[in-house]
């Protein structure tokens, strides 16, 4: 290929025009997002049952859901939560398992389900983990009626910006529905002898649209229709509920809203939230680009309405991909102002510089042919990237440049330094390519993510080897000048006492080698010990400016008055200086709790405060501590979320009953307080809420002639107003009619006890005549996981204390005093994603380390001559762990991702010295002249390519803006590696090699006889 390349220069300049061209128009044209979009087979149930508590939703609803998809094929958890009106049921599916698959089987399951005629149609979604909302709208209005403004966020706003390119769902936060309502007088009903039955009866049966059939002629046919429905909510006030009595005399006949059961509010203001979210695989900075070209439109639509953005999580995606961006471009610059330090070449440098654009455009190019995105991770693979295409670049024009000294023209030169160095950068690219084609096949849901990040790199380490074995001897053979200028012969007398050193310490390192490789090995031994010191977090701590506050009051408490206590806390947190902004949303949950708010705190950027966001919040944290009648927790928010508790520390515990479970979680917390550095303990087990039970006199109903149902229909409509008696129809839109006592009718248990029901008799009955009515505590909510009762405990941790790891290490080991024979206990949130991220790591290090020793060894045809060369591999790591000791890092996804990558890295220089050590060797030179000679000709080549490589991942390490926490723990542990990894490949590897080599001879004439 480097033949035909040198032979067809313009081919090959059109070549590497078409990757430039092609990979600009491939990256302009990718979806941007912060990360890649996966999709994880979850499927999520929503079944609505008005009216039923959470004992009834679990046994008529939930059950039978469970058991339906139970036996789905590849089906891992289910779990599910049953409240007042609403059972929420979570089908969680193995990996392998296709998410439109999953849906359909679930799809298939449930339309054969009976759950009767008063449930709701199951809703069923599929989860998405880049759900979040792209951005998030506020709409208030100081003027218009709430009325107004529900049917302007509703009808207006959101269809506007659903029609917005990429943008998905927009939920709707503090929103109330429109209803008719009507409000009886419970004195004039008693009055009339009327009973609530009568008047939802009466109202259905005087406001409907019936299909009659049709007449039929010899030629035409006509559909007949009965048509009573009301056309204005006024016509509903003159329906004659009794002869001469009509609805507007006994009842309010009124526009409204549903009773609320969330809140939301943006500084002072009351209002409704429009959360956006994007379509899956779609640009997140072109859609919230979009929504802000469309706000003027929308602000001159919305007169006496105030529009604003209250929340956008794209800056901090733009603020990300833009600083991995200037690391690329400023680790490309300080690479190949390496490469001109060592070389002192301009020309010869220019050759290497001009390798980068051209394989990371196409790079680009084959990225967006296999789908991948712009986002944080293929952004950082690209970075990573440049210390390995300028090491190919370096490898080959390195040697050009030897052969053009050595007095060869420039054609010749090209193809003799190509020719030599080919079988090394095969055996290099095959190395660096068994390493990244299992991480872009890991296992784990932190798989799916890395894909995109193993793709990448591996399309960077394929097209860097194209353009080094094809433009770069072309283009040497073109303008290679191998004149040495006044900076070189100045220079020039530092190396040769460079060269001179480091061969007088090589053959005391060859003299000594037992003792030495001894004692290198002890040092690994020694940081292996320091990386168990380190700690182990699944996500390193990020300062994104920004973090949520949740409270949970006891249930039983009105909106009224969480919304006034949250208020209160609102208030404080407004008087931090840095708090620049904050939202409050009350039941916020699927089940609209409105016990449960939580309040969006939006800081002042980093480089306009003197204190970290972690630093607030502990603060913050020991401000709220102590708070009568509520429990608060500080929160960061995370880049990706899981769900509504985002604790890094979950441990569920199941058992047959809740009792069971609940025991065991107790022990648990009380041991877990206990732990330095655990904080914002609590369990998920919802506290009791009051009710009031009425139990019936049967003898009573009997002999009044009343059932069970007629007596509970009538309490259900004087108080529930859920289940709607009618339909109000207006320009094409179905409205609820609803009926329902006043606020000021329902406030006590009086105005329940007094309750009139009308016998057959005509005659009026009190409630308080045939039941007997007691307050007692309700289960708020029954939580399960597999169909059992399950309690989750969980916790945030405080930096100064133990790390995720040792944690959860602390609590296995007091595993004997809190847990009970009949409970189970699995691990969740990121101490299972931590778990199922090392063990991916683990078998892609086995399968990395097993391929590279299968390459090397079919490349070199040797049994022992891989293993000299991988001895650098495991070493390295020592450097690594040193790295993160000194800079303060733990352990963390990122840095077990720059461990695998070292496997990669670190073995190129190995390779280099070893290849010309064999070529020495098979030269007639003694095994020490052929390492002297290796070391001798390859010193100045590794020394570029490491320090290249450390300089090109040096802004990846001293990152401190968006996204740093990714970048800076990989970029430590790379460059920790490589340093150490270069006095391994010039020291260690050698006298591993003198150790070895007499016996890889020895079995070489065994098999090659």
């Amino acid at each position: 290929m480097y033949q035909f390349a040198i032979r067809r220069p313009i081919t090959t300049l059109m070549f590497a025009l078409a990757l430039c061209f092609f990979g600009v128009m491939a990256q302009n044209r990718m979806p941007v997002s912060l990360f890649p979009d996966v999709d994880i087979p979850v499927v999520t149930i929503t079944t609505t049952y008005k009216g039923a508590n959470p004992e009834t939703i679990e046994s008529k609803v939930t059950d039978k859901i469970e058991e339906a998809i139970g036996g789905i094929d590849g089906m891992d958890q289910i779990f599910s939560t049953s409240a007042q009106n609403l059972s929420y049921v979570t089908a969680q599916f193995v990996l392998s398992k296709d998410i439109e698959v999953a849906v359909n089987d679930v799809r298939d399951k449930l339309s054969a389900l009976n759950l009767g005629s008063e449930v709701d149609k199951p809703i069923i979604q599929k989860f998405d983990v880049g759900a979040a909302p792209v951005l998030s709208i506020f709409l208030s209005s100081t003027t218009k009626e709430s009325t107004e403004l529900m049917k302007h966020a509703d009808q207006v706003i959101k269809p506007l910006l659903q029609r917005i390119q990429g943008v998905g769902k927009v939920n709707l936060v503090g929103y109330k529905e429109r209803v008719v309502q009507i409000l009886p007088d419970p004195f004039e009903m008693n009055r009339l002898g009327l009973d609530y039955r009568d008047i939802a009866a009466k109202i259905g049966a005087e406001n409907l649209k019936i299909d009659g059939g049709r007449l039929i002629a010899s030629k035409h046919e006509w559909k007949i229709t009965t048509d009573a429905d009301a056309t204005l909510i006024e016509e509903l006030g003159n329906i004659q509920i009794l002869p001469g009595i009509l609805l507007k005399e006994i009842a309010k006949v009124q526009d409204g809203l549903q009773e609320a059961r969330s809140f939301a509010s943006f500084g002072e203001s009351p209002g409704v939230i429009l959360e956006i979210q994007k379509i899956s695989g779609s640009n997140e900075i072109a859609i919230a680009q979009g929504i802000k070209e469309r706000l003027p439109y929308l602000r001159s639509l919305s007169e006496g309405y105030e529009l604003s953005i209250m929340r956008d999580t794209t800056q901090y995606i733009q603020d990300s991909i833009d600083d991995a961006r200037f690391d690329l471009l400023l680790g490309g610059v300080l690479a190949t102002l390496i490469v001109l330090l060592f070389l002192r070449n301009l020309t010869i440098t220019l050759v290497a510089f001009l390798s980068l654009p051209i394989s990371i455009f196409g790079t680009f190019a084959i990225m967006s042919a296999t789908g991948q995105s712009l986002n944080l991770l293929t952004l950082i693979a690209l970075t990573l990237s440049i210390g390995i295409i300028i090491d190919d670049a370096i490898v080959v024009i390195e040697n050009i440049y030897k052969k053009l000294e050595e007095g060869m023209e420039r054609g010749k030169a090209a193809l003799e330094g190509v020719r030599e160095i080919g079988f090394s950068i095969i055996a290099i690219s095959a190395m660096l390519l068994s390493v990244f084609v299992p991480v872009a096949n890991m296992g784990g849901v932190v798989g799916r993510f890395f894909t995109s990040f193993g793709v990448t790199v591996s399309a960077a380490i394929i097209i860097s080897y194209i353009v080094v074995i094809t433009f770069i001897p072309m283009i040497s053979s073109l303008i290679a000048n191998p004149e040495q200028n006044r900076f070189y012969r100045l220079s020039e007398p530092f190396f040769i006492a460079l060269d001179r050193t480091y061969l007088k310490i090589l053959e005391g390192v060859l003299r000594f080698r037992y003792w030495i490789v001894l004692a290198i090995f002890l040092l690994f031994a020694f940081s292996l010990s320091l990386a168990g010191k380190l700690g182990m977090n699944f996500m390193p701590d990020e300062d994104k400016s920004e973090f949520e506050l949740f409270i949970k009051a006891q249930p039983g408490i009105s909106i009224e008055e969480m919304h006034r206590q949250s208020t209160l806390i609102q208030e404080e947190l407004l008087g931090v200086p840095e708090v620049r902004q904050s939202v409050l949303y009350i039941g916020y949950t699927t089940q609209q709790k409105v016990y449960e708010s939580k309040i969006y705190v939006k800081l002042s950027e980093i480089h306009e405060r003197t204190r970290s966001q972690d630093e607030i919040m502990q603060e913050l944290r020991r401000h709220f501590s102590q708070r009568a009648g509520l429990t608060l927790s500080l929160s960061p928010i995370p880049n990706i979320s899981g769900g509504e508790n985002n604790s890094p520390f979950k441990v569920i515990f199941t058992a047959q009953t809740t009792e069971q479970a609940k025991e065991v979680a107790d022990r648990f917390t009380s041991i877990l307080r206990t732990m330095k550095g655990a904080i914002n303990i609590q369990d998920d087990l919802e506290a009791y809420s009051p009710e009031y039970r009425l139990t019936l006199r049967r003898e009573a109903l009997a002999r009044l002639n009343l059932t069970a149902q007629e007596v509970a229909t009538s309490i259900m409509r004087a108080f529930s107003g859920d289940q709607p008696i009618a339909y109000y129809r207006e320009k094409g839109k179905e409205y609820d009619i609803i009926l329902r006592l006043e606020g000021e009718n329902r406030a006590d248990i009086a105005s329940l006890s007094r309750l009139q029901l009308r016998l057959d008799s005509g005659e009026m009955l009190s409630l308080e005549g045939i039941a007997m009515i007691e307050e007692r505590e309700a289960i708020t909510s029954i939580k399960r996981k597999d169909r059992q009762r399950q309690v989750m405990v969980s916790a945030y941790l405080d930096k100064g204390g133990l790390s995720l790891g040792e944690l959860v290490n602390a609590m296995e080991e007091r595993k004997e005093e809190w847990l009970l024979e009949g409970v189970s206990y699995d691990l969740s949130g990121d101490i299972k994603n931590m778990k199922e991220t090392s063990e991916a790591f683990g078998i892609a290090m086995i399968i990395a380390i097993v391929m590279i020793y299968l390459i090397l060894a079919s490349l070199y045809e040797s049994l022992l001559q891989p293993l000299i060369i991988m001895t650098a591999l495991p070493l390295s790591f020592t450097g690594a762990f040193l790295a993160l000791f000194v800079s303060g890092q733990t352990q963390s996804l990122f840095s077990l991702m720059g461990l695998l990558l070292l496997l990669g890295m670190v073995g190129k220089n190995s390779t280099l010295l070893v290849d010309v050590a064999n070529h020495k060797l098979r030269a007639g030179a003694s095994v020490k002249e052929a390492l002297l000679g290796a070391g001798e000709s390859r010193l100045r080549p590794i020394l570029m390519t490491t320090i290249a490589m450390v300089f090109g991942m040096l802004p990846l390490a001293i990152s401190q803006g968006a996204g740093s926490a990714a970048k800076a723990p990989m970029g430590i542990t790379m460059i920790g590696g490589l340093i150490i990894s270069m006095i391994l490949s010039l020291l260690i590897v050698p006298a591993i090699y003198s150790i070895l080599a007499p016996l890889d001879q020895k079995l070489r004439r065994f098999y090659e006889r």
